[in-house]
C-alpha cells in the first residue's frame, strides 16, 4: 500500500512522534504502577499526607493514560485515513495541559515543604512555590484557551509565549528545587566529619541531582523542540510523558528510603540507631513479621566516635552533631 502522501506536509512526522509518545507514555505508567506497589509494601503506615500525595498523583496519572487511550483510538482507529486529524486536535486533549501542570506542581510541592522541613526558613520555598504556581496558571490558561478558541494546531501558535512560559518555568522551579536540596545537603557535609555521615549526605546530594535533572532537561527539551520545530509534532514526545517522570521520580524518592536502609543495615551488620531516610512510622523494610505471633524485639546500641547518626523525622533532619557543636543552628 502507498504512502499518504500531502503535499507540503511531511505525515510522518506529524503522527509518528504522536505513536512514540503513547508508548512511552504506557511504558512509564507501567513502572509507576509497579512503584507503587512498592510503596504500599514497603511503607504501609506513612503519613497521611505523604500517601494522599502518592495516591493523588496515581489517580491523576490513570486518568491522564484514558484521556490518551481514546485520543489515539479518535486519531488511529476511527480516524484512520482523514486527513483532519493531522490538523484538529482530539477534544481528549483538552484536560491533559492542566493534568501535567497539576501532577508536576504536586512533586515539586512536596519537594518544596521537604526543603522546608529541612531549614524552617519560607524565603527559598516560597520563591519555589511562586515559580510552581505560576507553571500551573499557566497550564489550565492554556488548555481553557485551546478549548474555546478551538482545537486547531494553528490556535497552539498563537500561544508560544504561554506555552514557553509554561514549560520554563516547569524546568526552573525543578533547578530550584535541586540546587536547594544540594545546598543543604552541602552545608550540612561541612558540619561533621564522619565519614559514614559523610557517605549517605554524598548519597542524598546525588539523588537530588539525578531525579531533578531527569524532570528539567525533559521541560527543557520539549521548550526546545517548541520553540525550534513547532509546526511538527516532535515536541508532544515530551509532552505525553512529562506528568508520568514527575510521578515517577517522587516515588523513587520515597522508595529509595528502603535500599538507603539496607545500605546500612548490609554495612553494619545491625539496623541503625537512626537514619536519615528512616521513616519514625515505619518498621523496617524487608523486615517479616509474623502477624499471629506477639514479638518483643530489644536493641542494644554500642556508640563508638566513628558513629555519626542521622534523623530524619517527617523529612527534617535532627541530630546531626556540628563542629564544636552539639546541634546545628538552623
Amino acid at each position: 500500500m502507498p504512502r499518504v502522501v500531502i503535499p507540503g506536509i511531511d505525515v510522518a512526522l506529524l503522527t509518528g512522534p504522536l505513536v512514540l509518545g503513547y508508548m512511552w507514555s504506557y511504558c512509564l505508567y507501567g513502572i509507576l504502577v509497579v512503584q507503587l506497589y512498592m510503596y504500599t509494601e514497603a511503607y504501609p503506615r506513612d503519613r497521611a499526607g505523604i500517601k494522599a500525595v502518592v495516591w493523588g498523583m496515581f489517580i491523576l496519572e490513570t486518568v491522564f493514560t484514558l484521556f490518551i487511550t481514546i485520543a489515539a483510538w479518535n486519531q488511529y482507529g476511527l480516524g484512520w485515513g482523514d486527513t483532519d486529524t493531522l490538523v484538529i486536535i482530539d477534544w481528549s486533549w483538552e484536560p491533559l495541559p492542566a493534568l501535567n501542570g497539576v501532577l508536576a506542581g504536586m512533586a515539586q510541592m512536596f519537594y518544596t515543604w521537604r526543603i522546608w522541613s529541612l531549614t524552617k526558613q519560607l524565603w527559598v520555598p516560597t520563591i519555589i512555590t511562586l515559580v510552581v504556581l505560576t507553571q500551573v496558571t499557566v497550564a489550565f490558561y492554556y488548555g481553557i484557551v485551546v478549548s474555546v478558541e478551538g482545537r486547531g494546531v494553528d490556535k497552539l501558535f498563537a500561544l508560544t509565549p504561554e506555552i514557553t512560559l509554561w514549560l520554563a518555568s516547569t524546568a526552573a522551579a525543578d533547578l530550584l528545587i535541586t540546587l536547594s536540596l544540594v545546598w543543604i545537603f552541602s552545608r550540612q557535609k561541612q558540619r561533621t566529619n564522619f565519614d559514614r555521615t559523610s557517605g549517605i549526605i554524598n548519597r542524598l546530594i546525588r539523588y537530588s541531582v539525578e531525579t531533578g535533572a531527569i524532570t528539567s532537561l525533559g521541560a527543557i527539551i520539549e521548550v526546545t523542540l517548541w520553540l525550534t520545530s513547532h509546526q511538527w509534532n516532535i515536541h508532544f514526545i515530551f509532552f505525553l510523558v512529562l506528568g508520568k517522570l514527575y510521578a515517577n521520580m517522587l516515588m523513587t524518592t520515597l522508595n529509595a528510603r528502603a535500599p538507603m536502609l539496607r545500605g546500612e543495615m548490609s554495612a553494619t551488620g545491625s539496623v541503625p540507631p537512626n537514619s536519615f531516610w528512616a521513616d519514625t512510622h515505619n518498621s523496617p523494610p524487608g523486615t517479616n513479621l509474623n502477624l499471629n505471633t506477639r514479638v518483643h524485639i530489644s536493641q542494644t546500641v554500642d556508640v563508638d566516635k566513628d558513629v555519626d547518626p542521622i534523623a530524619m523525622d517527617d523529612f527534617s533532619l535532627t541530630g546531626i552533631p556540628a563542629r564544636g557543636e552539639h546541634k546545628p543552628d538552623w
